[in-house]
């Protein structure tokens, strides 16, 4: 396949690059002849879209701003064209509310966004959330419920050991509603993250109604991602990519898997292998 595409999206960790780290050269290199090309860019991430997440474009040294980014796993679209940033179907106060209610009796951290990373709540200060303050620049509250469900949110995010992850989703299926769905978004044997949103929330919502805008086919789109917080944007691009180091199931939605795996510059090999042409 050597087709040309009209928008590239793609997941940041575990797919362009491990949490907190610099791209690899060939996905760096691949990502600018693909642009110098034609082709839009943008990230779809569950972080929340803010000037930190836009300041990547720089930090990785692309030459090119984004021309837009999907936060929040498809709740906020930022289009750099208009320099404006929409959110859709928030997770209400009354929900946040009911979800820490029946966790709470577990070893868990929850941490909701109230104005991006300018503002983060989390029930504990443990390691994980004094890395990302340290690493986000974020001004962190810690408080029980009240403080955590003050705010509708994109979504809540919790954190605990890897080894507690079938207990985990016991807890989550015996509480399932209608009002919210849980993805899960990390794991390994050590750590664990699931995330609550609004049941119409995923990254392929972002995607659709960015093309929707400047009437682009999705049959146009190329997408990369990793974990089942992708599943949306694999199902909405006309081209869905996994990574090899991706979970089981996002494989099995995806048009096709990386021979390459994330700290093996994955989408880099990938895109010379079947966009662009031979690798330089």
């Amino acid at each position: 396949m050597k087709k040309k595409f009209k928008v590239i999206a793609a997941d940041i960790d575990g797919t362009l690059c491990m949490k907190g780290e610099d791209l690899m050269p060939l996905t760096r290199s691949a990502l600018q002849q693909a642009h110098a090309e034609g082709a839009l860019f943008g990230l779809a991430t569950g972080r929340p879209v803010d000037a930190r997440v836009l300041s990547y474009a720089k930090k990785w040294d692309l030459g090119f701003d984004f021309d837009f980014a999907i936060g929040m796993n498809g709740g906020e679209l930022y289009d750099a064209k208009t320099d404006t940033t929409e959110k859709y179907y928030l997770l209400s106060k009354e929900n946040v509310r009911k979800i820490l209610s029946f966790l709470m009796p577990y070893d868990i951290n929850a941490i909701v966004y109230v104005d991006g990373y300018e503002e983060v709540r989390c029930l504990k200060m443990d390691e994980f959330m004094a890395e990302s303050k340290a690493r986000n620049k974020s001004h962190v509250i810690v408080g029980g419920i009240d403080t955590l469900s003050e705010f509708d949110t994109g979504k809540i995010e919790v954190q605990f050991d890897g080894a507690k992850r079938d207990e985990m989703l016991k807890v989550v299926e015996a509480n399932a509603s209608k009002d919210w769905i849980m993805t899960q978004t990390y794991f390994d044997e050590h750590h664990c993250t699931f995330e609550f949103q609004d049941p119409h929330v995923n990254k392929g919502v972002g995607l659709a109604k960015y093309c929707e805008k400047y009437q682009i086919d999705l049959q146009d789109v190329l997408a990369f991602g990793d974990q089942e917080n992708d599943l949306g944007l694999m199902k909405t691009a006309g081209y869905g990519v996994c990574l090899a180091n991706g979970a089981d199931l996002t494989k099995s939605f995806a048009k096709a898997v990386t021979e390459h795996d994330v700290l093996d510059d994955g989408v880099g090999h990938w895109l010379y292998d079947h966009v662009l042409g031979e690798e330089e």
